[in-house]
């Protein structure tokens, strides 16, 4: 839906451009009133219809004999025999007016799939636009165009010219379970009136034009996950320090680094995997193929980026699907939005031949994204239901926040719908909110949302302080509503000594994603493969060091200063 900007103040721009006084670089970055560019989500159920009256009709003439309509005054006013029985624009200005309305209900019944709403609109649009021709003495409507809507309308289909009108083509829309048996008789009707019916989809466009989006989209939260990386910027680990043990009493290989996830049935040589990155473009193919041969080598468990891109659009499979044909026996999560359903939860496990599946949380990056969500009020159902579906297939979930973090009750809520397990995704890391903001193109819109949230650390203190979240498994079933919560993080993590802070605050296992894409993107998939290798190794010196044995060693024994303050946790 294109709405126009305002003409006297771009004139007004223009003007202080010529003088010196801005310049086209300013004006472009500057929110011109009233402008608006708006892709509208069309109802599945509906189909397009296009007619062709043979009759090529220029734009540009037509708005010129109706600006030179306008200019010559009220001609309805002079003209009264020219007044159509049933009159709303009286005035040019009237005419805008409602027609800016008329086209926000169009739009509204569009997305809702409103076959009703459509009709009474259309109805309203061609209405106006007969109003506007008696008002400027400009023919828009034609009579092969009048036809061509007679018939449609008489089908019960809601139809209208397209374009400036003059002739050209006209539209229809019909729902789409009566699609082949209301086109066989418009079809029929309009080539008897000398009409031909085009054999258009607008299914077609979409999914190209999706896919071209989506790719664009992807590619630029990789360029500008790389641009934004901050080595130093605020995580929160900065705030914890370890009480250092003089006396360790054990040596370097006593140290076992494996952890349990998901509950008791799943075990990882390490706690580190690497988290959620990226999928639905070629270069989020190569960055997936890449990471899945470090998975394999290194033998950490991976999650995939965001699968709900071809969840929409089949031909983007192969972007996340690369991981798993790279690394075949490696532990791999899949990764989905909080808006999908159940169903397409199950489809993104296919994919990847998941052994988990991740669900995320980003409401914030969703509100600043431009062309993000705007509707969270199912998620907590949604999740809910994928939780129940997934249970019954033995595939663990949990649900993960992405640069925002979780409080306690944030948890809480998830605990009460069954979710198991968590990764806080605190902030301090990948910033989402702030790549939103770059691609939006007006950094000032959100840019106080960039530090939104809590950081890692932030998280783990609100939920060890919960009781309730913590409890441990009691004696009954598996499945029982007092079953320890197994906590993840993630966000900010940039060294080996990140990770066993975020163990000794709590967590089961810690992800990593922005400090390895540095790596890959910079310095290879074998530097990557060295990085990691290397901070398997230095987490078991840093737990030597602490004289822990494992990881429950690590929670239980080991003391620690949260800004310089003893910690009782």
């Amino acid at each position: 839906m294109y709405r126009a900007y305002n003409r006297e103040w771009l004139e007004a721009e223009i003007e202080m451009i010529e003088s010196g006084d801005s310049s086209l670089h300013k004006l472009l970055r500057k929110k011109w009133p009233r402008f608006e560019v708006k892709r509208l989500k069309v109802g599945a159920g509906l189909r397009l219809l296009v007619g062709w009256t043979g009759s090529p009709a220029s734009s540009a003439e037509l708005v010129g004999s109706v600006k030179a309509g306008v200019k010559a005054g009220d001609l309805t006013a002079h003209n009264p025999a020219k007044t159509s029985s049933k009159t709303y624009a009286k005035t040019y200005e009237d005419f805008c007016v409602q027609s800016e309305k008329c086209v926000q209900k169009i739009a509204n019944a569009l997305e809702n799939g409103d076959i009703d709403a459509l009709l009474s609109g259309f109805a309203r649009n061609r209405a106006l636009l007969k109003d506007l021709g008696e008002i400027t003495g400009t023919l828009i409507e034609t009579p092969k165009l009048t036809r061509l809507i007679e018939v449609a309308n008489d089908a019960g289909l809601p139809s209208k010219t397209s374009g400036a009108g003059g002739g050209d083509c006209g539209i229809a829309i019909a729902r789409a379970e009566d699609f082949d048996a209301v086109f066989a008789r418009i079809e029929e009707e309009w080539q008897n009136s000398g009409i031909e019916a085009l054999n258009l989809k607008v299914a077609e466009f979409d999914e190209s034009g999706d896919l071209s989006l989506i790719e664009q989209r992807k590619d630029d939260h990789i360029k500008l996950a790389c641009e934004q990386y901050d080595a130093h910027a605020e995580s929160g680990f900065e705030h914890v320090r370890f009480i250092p043990n003089a006396l360790p009493q054990l040596a370097l290989s006593d140290v076992d680094t494996s952890v349990s996830v998901f509950g008791e049935s799943i075990k990882w040589d390490t706690p580190l995997y690497i988290n959620a990155m990226t999928g639905g473009s070629k270069k989020a193919e190569n960055i997936n193929e890449s990471l899945a041969r470090v998975a394999a080598k290194t033998g950490l468990a991976m999650a995939s980026g965001s699968l709900s891109a071809a969840l929409k659009n089949p031909h983007l499979e192969e972007t996340f699907s690369v991981i798993r044909r790279f690394n075949p026996h490696g532990f791999v999560m899949a990764n989905v939005s909080a808006g999908v359903s159940a169903e397409q939860a199950i489809k993104a496990v296919e994919i990847l031949q998941a052994n988990a599946l991740q669900i995320h949380l980003n409401s914030a990056q969703e509100l600043v994204m431009s062309e993000g969500d705007r509707d969270f009020s199912a998620w907590l159902n949604n999740i809910e239901a994928i939780v129940r579906e997934l249970d019954s297939m033995k595939v663990p979930v949990v649900v993960k926040e992405t640069g925002c973090g979780m409080s306690a009750r944030d948890v809480l809520r998830l605990k009460n719908v069954g979710v198991r397990a968590v990764d806080v995704g605190g902030r301090g890391g990948t910033n989402f909110v702030a790549i939103e903001n770059a691609r939006r193109g007006r950094k000032s819109d959100y840019e106080f949302l960039d530090s939104w949230g809590l950081t890692t650390v932030e998280s783990l203190l609100d939920i060890a302080q919960c009781d309730e979240i913590l409890c441990e498994p009691c004696d009954c079933v598996d499945s029982c509503d007092s079953a320890r919560m197994q906590v993840f993080a993630s966000g900010g993590v940039r060294t080996p000594l990140d990770v066993v802070r975020s163990l000794r605050l709590g967590a089961s296992a810690v992800g990593v994603a922005g400090e390895f894409l540095h790596t890959l993107i910079n310095e290879g998939e074998d530097a990557l493969v060295e990085q990691i290798e290397s901070w398997k190794a230095q987490i078991r010196v840093i737990m030597a060091l602490l004289g822990c044995k494992n990881i429950e060693d690590l929670r239980e024994n080991s003391r620690i200063l949260i800004d310089d303050k003893p910690c009782a946790l």
